[in-house]
């Protein structure tokens, strides 16, 4: 009967009041549902109840133990395979080939007065 005439006295009031009565029994709602939720919560982690497993899902892929055995499997990929050394050898020699060049041509360059077009350095 009380929730009756309240509901009743609601509209017969302006379309702002009845938004403003709206709002605040869902925020009043609200509260309680999270209230609710943390006593019952806090109650878990209290009792121990409240268990955290890591050894589910895509946890479990970045486990360390997983990713050091991962790695180790690339290095003895990469031990086995002569070819990638040879490859690997291969790039260094010609960076350090490159790296020679460069030096060359930096120690012309100081020795010249022009730069690398022809044109007359300005410094």
């Amino acid at each position: 009967m009380v929730v009756q005439k309240t509901i009743n006295s609601l509209k017969e009031r302006p379309k702002d009041d009845r938004k403003a009565v709206a709002g605040g029994i869902a925020i009043f709602v609200i509260v309680v549902l999270l209230g609710a939720w943390a006593f019952v919560f806090l109650k878990r982690i209290q009792s121990g109840a409240q268990q955290v497993n890591l050894d589910s899902g895509a946890q479990a892929d970045f486990n360390p133990s997983n990713v050091t055995a991962a790695q180790q499997a690339i290095e003895q990929q990469d031990q086995s395979n002569s070819d990638l050394q040879e490859l690997y050898q291969i790039r260094n020699n010609s960076a350090s080939d490159q790296m020679q060049i460069q030096q060359g041509a930096v120690v012309q360059q100081t020795g010249n007065s022009t730069d690398g077009f022809g044109n007359p350095n300005s410094y």
